[in-house]
This record gives structure tokens, sequence and C-alpha cells, in this order.
């Protein structure tokens, strides 16, 4: 899940996109903005993204941290 969740984040992260949206992305593939908030804080701690949080500590917008877009491209010349 970990790498589906860094490409749509590197997709995101280039537009600084609110996570409601990104979330409203993954929706169809069956992931809840529920689902997604511990595997985001995950990433976070790992160091592959930053996430802004309002004060209820609901994620408001993510991106991808250098060492993420290095991953993210490390996943793709795998394929």
């Amino acid at each position: 899940m970990k790498d589906r969740v860094l490409r749509f984040a590197l997709r995101a992260s280039a537009t600084g996109i609110a996570f409601k949206v990104f979330a409203r992305w993954l929706s169809p593939w069956g992931w809840s903005r529920r689902e997604l908030s511990p595997v985001l804080r995950d990433m976070r701690e790992e160091g592959l993204t930053e996430l802004i949080e309002g004060p209820t500590g609901e994620i408001l917008e993510l991106r991808l941290t250098d060492r993420g877009e290095h991953e993210m491209a490390s996943l793709s010349a795998d394929r």
C-alpha cells in the first residue's frame, strides 16, 4: 500500500494538494481518509512526507520530501 500511496503523493506534492482532494483521488480504490492518515504519518516518521495538520490533528496538506521523491523514483526504476 505504501508504494501506491507514494505514487499518488508524488503527483499530489507537485501541486501542494489538499489532503481531502488527495483522499478523494484514492477513494475509488477503497481507501478512506481514516485509513490513509496512519500510512501517511508512518511515512512522515520515515522522512518520506511532510504533513500540515490542523489544530484537531486532521491532515490538511501533504508533500513528499526529497527522500520521498528519491524513493518514488527508485520504485519507478524497478518497474
